[in-house]
């Protein structure tokens, strides 16, 4: 009995029952494919109709602003030099495009790796499209803030230059500079990046520039002071070209600047006197 155990156990195996394993073996792959399969069809579909919905709200996005002259503003507001100081050289309009692309493609890219069950591709996607639109207010805002901006840059050196301020130009630059550093402040908070050393910094130097002028033009500049409010008055008396004698002086007005008036002499040499001088 125990001989025929021994041989029953040593058998050889069969050609049928060596094909069954290798057939099982191959098969197993095979069925994880097909298993798997619909997901990557679902994923494909997904990604194909999320690129072709993104491409059409791009292009409608893009043509809306376009009409809306979001690019004139954008060259108004100096976006436009601010992109290509970054690399970009395109306009406004199809910026936010762009960005709206990525945003909804993002989006079905999200959906494509949950079908695949890509849970952890899934999860750094949705955290960054969750984050985009904090791009997008920074970018809204640092926006709004270079309109505003330009709009005060035009007032000051408008109304500078009613007043024959010299430096009119510089006073808008001055506040066009301040105002967009503010908006740029506003913007990197937006994006949740620590601002609190930068805004500390920019209230220090505002309140030291408002103090410095504040000194100066109450104790170093009382005379230039007086010569500005007196050149007001000497353009709303006297019109260029008018015959006008100061003191002993007497000549054709040629122009009444910020602190000083320019005359030009009988005998033809031109003379400047100080505008508090003319006004007395």
């Amino acid at each position: 009995m125990g001989l025929a155990v021994a041989a029953s156990d040593s058998a050889p195996i069969t050609v049928a029952q060596l094909r069954d394993v290798l057939l099982g073996v191959g098969a197993e792959p095979w069925a994880k494919v097909a298993r798997f399969l619909p997901n990557i069809v679902a994923a494909l579909l997904i990604l194909a109709l999320g690129y072709a919905l993104s491409r059409l709200a791009q292009r409608a996005s893009s043509g809306l602003l376009r009409r809306l002259g979001f690019d004139g503003l954008g060259r108004r507001v100096g976006l436009d030099r601010f992109l290509a100081r970054a690399g970009v050289y395109a306009p406004a309009s199809n910026v936010i495009g762009y960005l709206l692309f990525w945003l909804l493609l993002l989006t079905f890219l999200v959906s494509a790796a949950d079908t695949l069950g890509l849970m952890t591709v899934s999860r750094t996607i949705e955290s960054f499209v969750m984050y985009l639109p904090n791009v997008i207010a920074a970018l809204v805002i640092f926006i709004v803030g270079m309109t505003v901006a330009s709009f005060v840059q035009s007032v000051v050196r408008s109304g500078a230059e009613s007043i024959g301020v010299d430096y009119a130009q510089v006073l808008a630059r001055l506040a066009y500079g301040t105002l967009v550093i503010v908006a740029a402040s506003l913007a990197i908070g937006q994006l949740q990046v620590e601002t609190l050393l930068l805004n500390r910094i920019i209230q220090i130097v505002l309140v030291g520039a408002a103090a410095a002028l504040a000194i100066s033009l109450a104790f170093g500049t009382r005379d230039i002071a007086r010569h500005i409010v007196a050149g007001v008055y000497l353009r709303e008396m006297y019109e260029p070209g008018c015959h006008l004698t100061i003191g002993e002086r007497h000549g054709i007005l040629e122009e009444v600047g910020s602190i000083s008036t320019r005359l030009r002499l009988d005998e033809g040499n031109i003379i400047r006197f100080p505008n508090g001088q003319v006004a007395d």
